[in-house]
């Protein structure tokens, strides 16, 4: 699959044309067609323990004294521990416990398969939060050609 190109320039309109004829005007490529060159590129699949973010969790001593495997454990165990501080938190607001007619559309939900749903989710809030910053880019381009075509000398 091409990607098009990120924006095409048309030859600068002579001084003499007027403000709005059609050979002033830019053309503009899609906003995500960066996200779309970036894809082309296939990339590993991510493993499942990230180790970018264990330096934020341990301290250096922890992490070359301990194995990954028993790091994931007590990850695990303090992430254990905060949910139940969560839950204590929502019995204390009146939001807890939910009703079992709410619960019973994950009933028989195991852990990967919540995993794999809070992974997906990451997934998508990370593509969106991609194109948000891609079209924040393609945005402040426009408005500078915007701002650039009002300041060009109209010659009538």
């Amino acid at each position: 699959m091409a990607s098009p190109p990120l924006v095409v320039k048309s030859e600068p309109a002579a001084p003499a044309q007027p403000r709005g004829s059609a050979s002033s005007r830019l053309n503009v490529a899609h906003p995500y067609a960066r996200l779309y060159a970036k894809r082309e590129v296939e990339k590993p699949r991510r493993k499942m323990w990230n180790h970018a973010l264990e330096k934020d969790i341990f301290h250096p001593y922890e992490i070359a004294a301990l194995g990954a495997p028993h790091r994931r454990t007590i990850y695990l165990a303090s992430l254990e521990a905060h949910i139940d501080r969560l839950h204590v938190e929502l019995l204390r607001l009146g939001f807890w416990p939910v009703s079992f007619d709410q619960v019973d559309a994950f009933k028989g939900l195991n852990s990967k398969t919540a995993k794999s749903m809070i992974a997906g989710l990451q997934h998508e809030a990370s593509n969106l939060n991609m194109k948000l910053l891609e079209l924040k880019r393609a945005n402040e381009g426009l408005e500078k050609n915007l701002n650039s075509l009002r300041n060009y000398p109209n010659k009538n």
